[in-house]
């Protein structure tokens, strides 16, 4: 073969490998385009985050928590995480012992830390009003009267109200969740015998309050306590124990799932 016709075959051969590639290259380009797309997942298949904020007095700081983790805090965390809609759960703790809703209002109103926590949460579940009890407990006791708690009664239903301003000024979209009070001397009822109308008074102005705004919850704990077969009271007879606690995370979940639950329905008006 001259030189000639082996150039013609190598000139050949190189066009027939250009065709062939060229023809897998568009193959693969059309078999690229032609694949289908898939379907983009709804909004709730990926579950959304909530972060809340708990403020409040020593049930919501965990006083009588055996384990000294935050009462009912962490059962209520570890709970809303297991449920498929929910997503990461954040909680952070401003119990303080000791707290009535004076101090709460003013703790609120200066604390720059739990400004921050509100204005950044989805959601606040607050423990309030039994150190307003207490205070006059502390003060007329052994004569205790229906009439001497009315007046401290007006003072929590004012500082109760302005802490919810306050909160929605802060974050105007939060949800909120309030816990009632419980009567601590139902192992001594023959000795303070109006306690219960007493708590049930306070309990009925909490509920009015809250009701008074959107997206909120009220949620009932007192029944939990006057339970006669069940001990629920850490030893110092007033907070409550480990099992006090789990039903107390329960009941505030329901609340929380109720108050979520009604925001996405609102959501989709």
């Amino acid at each position: 073969m001259n030189k000639r016709k082996i150039g013609i075959f190598i000139l050949v051969m190189m066009i027939m490998v250009l065709t062939g590639c060229n023809s897998i290259s568009s193959e693969q380009q059309i078999r690229e385009v032609n694949l289908p797309e898939k379907e983009v997942p709804d909004e709730g298949f990926f579950p959304e985050p909530l972060k809340i904020v708990s403020l409040g007095d020593s049930l919501t700081q965990g006083v009588g928590d055996s384990q000294k983790l935050g009462g009912y805090v962490p059962l209520l965390e570890a709970s809303l995480e297991e449920r498929n809609n929910i997503g990461e759960v954040d909680i952070i703790n401003f119990g303080k012992r000791g707290n009535r809703s004076d101090q709460l209002l003013k703790r609120i109103n200066e604390e720059n830390d739990i400004q921050t926590a509100i204005a950044s949460s989805d959601m606040a579940i607050i423990t309030i009003g039994g150190n307003d009890v207490m205070k006059v407990v502390k003060t007329t006791f052994p004569s205790l009267s229906f009439e001497s708690f009315e007046g401290e009664r007006l003072n929590y239903e004012e500082n109760l109200t302005e802490i919810l301003s306050s909160i929605r000024s802060i974050n105007p979209d939060i949800s909120i969740v309030l816990m009632g009070i419980y009567n601590p001397f139902f192992m001594f009822s023959a000795d303070v015998k109006e306690m219960k109308m007493i708590v049930d008074t306070w309990n009925a102005s909490g509920e009015s309050i809250v009701n008074d705004y959107d997206n909120t919850s009220y949620v009932d704990v007192a029944d939990l306590f006057s339970r006669s077969d069940q001990n629920l009271l850490h030893t110092d007879y007033f907070h409550p124990n480990d099992e006090g606690y789990d039903l107390i995370a329960q009941r505030i979940e329901t609340g929380v799932l109720d108050v979520l639950s009604d925001g996405s329905s609102q959501g989709d008006d």
